[in-house]
């Protein structure tokens, strides 16, 4: 293939795609606020930030309660045992908070990209396709991150937004699924 056609039929194609899934997760976690069950207000968050800035904890996720892993094996299912029934959370914690919005947005897009180059390069491979086979394809693809990783987790422990993780990936595998079927890998009639 020439350096046009990779050009044709696989960078622009994944910058695209990129620029598809950037703007779902633009309108998923901050427009849309679907993921807001996820992230939720309390009016106790100053005294429960004192609490936990009091711990010196390190930057980490904690599983609390959660057994002492320098006891025996016996000892630490008994403490597990003693837990059960009892409410459980995690506690993620991190230092002061830092962030810079441009840096994130550019990691975000990249990353987007990265994801998006595979992407295009899997439609490209596949060829001409019909509209329904390439939307069930490109679902099929969102569907195994989300059934792997994501519902996989949430069965152990559950999160607050799965129906919105699901959402994700649906709705932008679904509109590179059409772009694809219409635009990219047309069957020629």
């Amino acid at each position: 293939m020439s350096d046009i056609g990779v050009m044709k039929k696989i960078i622009l194609p994944s910058i695209i795609i990129a620029v598809i899934f950037f703007m779902w997760q633009f309108i998923s976690w901050a427009a849309g606020n679907f993921h807001g069950q996820a992230q939720k207000y309390t009016p106790h968050q100053d005294t429960i930030q004192t609490l936990l800035n009091g711990l010196e904890l390190e930057n980490g996720r904690y599983l609390i309660p959660s057994a002492t892993p320098e006891l025996p094996l016996e000892e630490q299912n008994a403490q597990w045992e003693s837990f059960m029934g009892k409410p459980w959370m995690f506690v993620t914690y991190y230092g002061p908070h830092e962030m810079s919005m441009a840096v994130n947005m550019l990691r975000g897009f990249f990353s987007d990209w990265l994801f998006a180059l595979f992407f295009a390069y899997l439609l490209f491979k596949l060829g001409p396709i019909s509209l329904k086979e390439s939307i069930g394809i490109c679902i099929g693809i969102g569907m195994i991150g989300f059934l792997a990783i994501s519902y996989t987790n949430h069965i152990w422990y559950p999160t607050f937004d799965l129906i919105p993780t699901m959402l994700d990936s649906i709705v932008p595998f679904t509109l590179v699924g059409l772009l694809n079927a219409l635009r990219w890998n047309r069957l020629k009639n």
